[in-house]
């Protein structure tokens, strides 16, 4: 998608003022790239402060800068206004460095890419009559940041460029304060039902097997519910604002058992039951990416699936690509395989509001998740093969069971188990975005809710049926005219919750 510029006052007044007009540079350039380096960037030719405009001599600006000024771009208006062009082109001047000095202000190339929920994206491209002159890109994605958290920004260029390295994901191409430039790949995110088949399933079954064998400099212990809780925390200095009432209509439950209201009591409770349950999975912690969404799997251009659903891939060749590694950490390897199944339901290129559908039709059953399942251990099965001293193979392979079918099934297992789990931390993702993000998009409808099974699973005894029963009771619940999603509330009984950890099994022995 393209998007007009605004025309600057035929004038430069957004970049220099009257003091700068007057450009300082050496008699004499020593090539037409030099004078065209000097033309475009007078500030490297002049310390002199009080010579540059305000948005020079904020060159430097903080990461809540940024974000303020790019927050003001509306990609209904389809304009990107002046001064983001400007800046951009100067992030592009001194990050990616070359070429893209040479290029004016007025000839710089700046498209929206739309489908980020919590960063803005933007394409740069340089002008086709300009040539690199070393190893910069001819064209960059660039990433901003709309909610800052410098912690939360360490471990993620830590995983980006450790992913860079091994060809996980895009390269890293330049950092700075509130955003990054990233390797822009010709390609197109997939669509939810491409996700369900075969040939993609077992794609992303395989990279989900290589990104959770890698070894990542960071903290190796679960953060899931303490990255809630600091999201938690985030609400309640505007919890007098958000008190968020829910209208339920069209559901399958007796509605006097749901919450009037969303208070961050009612979610630090839940995140209490949350925490006793997963000290108790018997899960494995390995690197998880968290987030895998249709939008966060690329496919690249030269690749095309057919009408029957399949892929012309040569051997050694790789169609798709993981991107935003936002939320990556250690996590427990049930949780990636849980968001991800429930990721092939929800359909976010709608472009009313709420901006998603729920396709329940898609929700895999466990023939389709053993497609996923098998190609995840097909992968772990080469790369022990392939081991080498240097390189073991992951812990985590020799705690699944030698028989493929049993393995199969604790995978299975570990997915039904986190299900509810994937759901709420969304969930509270989705309150903390409501009031910080900048993004146009109706967080609070995102809200997921898993509301109570019927009361028929008291007299289930079975375990196996017992996560059958609650997996397929869950209740799409309408608010007004808009979807909710599936999500886990305390109106389950709270026993029941632990039994699906085991827990009674465990206090039991």
């Amino acid at each position: 998608m393209s998007f007009d510029i605004e025309k600057p006052l035929s004038k430069v007044e957004y970049l220099y003022d009257n003091a700068s007009m007057r450009r300082a540079r050496p008699t004499r350039p020593s090539s037409d790239y030099d004078r065209a380096y000097l033309d475009n960037n007078p500030l490297k030719a002049s310390r002199d402060p009080c010579r540059s405009t305000p948005l020079q001599r904020n060159g430097n600006a903080s990461s809540s800068d940024l974000k303020e000024l790019f927050s003001r771009f509306d990609i209904e208006s389809k304009v990107i206004p002046w001064d983001i062009i400007a800046r951009t082109r100067e992030l592009c001047a001194k990050y990616l460095s070359g070429s893209w000095n040479k290029v004016t202000p007025q000839r710089f190339r700046l498209k929206a890419i739309t489908g980020g929920m919590s960063n803005l994206l933007f394409l740069v491209e340089m002008p086709d009559d300009i040539e690199p002159v070393s190893t910069e890109p001819r064209s960059a994605l660039l990433r901003i940041h709309c909610n800052v958290d410098l912690e939360h920004l360490l471990n993620e260029s830590v995983v980006f460029t450790l992913l860079s390295e091994r060809a996980l994901g895009p390269k890293l191409l330049g950092v700075f304060p509130g955003g990054r430039f990233e390797q822009y790949i010709p390609s197109r995110p997939l669509l939810c039902h491409e996700l369900s088949l075969p040939s993609i399933s077992r794609r992303i079954g395989c990279l989900l097997a290589r990104v959770h064998a890698l070894d990542v400099p960071i903290m190796k212990e679960p953060m899931i519910v303490e990255v809630a809780e600091g999201w938690l925390a985030k609400l309640r200095k505007v919890e007098s604002k958000v008190a968020h009432k829910m209208r339920l209509n069209t559901v399958q439950v007796d509605l006097s058992k749901c919450p009037g209201e969303i208070t961050c009591e009612l979610l630090s409770d839940e995140l209490d039951l949350l925490r006793e349950c997963l000290e108790n999975s018997n899960s494995p912690l390995v690197f998880c990416h968290n987030d895998l969404q249709e939008g966060n799997i690329l496919l690249h251009n030269k690749y095309k699936i057919d009408s029957e659903g399949n892929l012309d891939v040569k051997e050694g060749e790789e169609p798709l690509v993981l991107i935003d590694f936002e939320y990556a950490n250690y996590n427990y390897r049930g949780f990636d395989f849980s968001n991800h199944i429930c990721e092939r339901i929800l359909d976010y290129s709608d472009n009313k509001p709420p901006y998603y559908s729920i396709k329940q039709h898609q929700f895999p059953d466990e023939n389709d998740q053993s497609v996923l399942f098998n190609a995840y251990l097909d992968e772990l099965e080469q790369m022990t093969n392939n081991g080498s001293e240097d390189r073991r193979p992951p812990y985590f392979v020799c705690e699944l069971p030698k028989r493929r079918e049993e393995a199969v099934e604790q995978l299975l297992t570990e997915t039904r188990r986190f299900i509810a789990v994937s759901h709420l931390f969304w969930s509270v993702w989705s309150f903390m975005q409501a009031e910080e993000s900048p993004i146009e998009f109706d967080y609070l409808d995102e809200v997921r809710f898993l509301l109570r099974f019927k009361d028929d699973s008291k007299n289930v005894t079975n375990l196996s049926e017992h996560l059958n029963l609650l997996m397929h009771s869950c209740c799409i619940v309408r608010s007004v005219d808009k979807i909710c999603l599936p999500f886990l509330r305390s109106s389950i009984i709270p026993n029941d919750l632990r039994r699906l950890f085991l827990l009674e099994g465990r206090a039991a022995a």
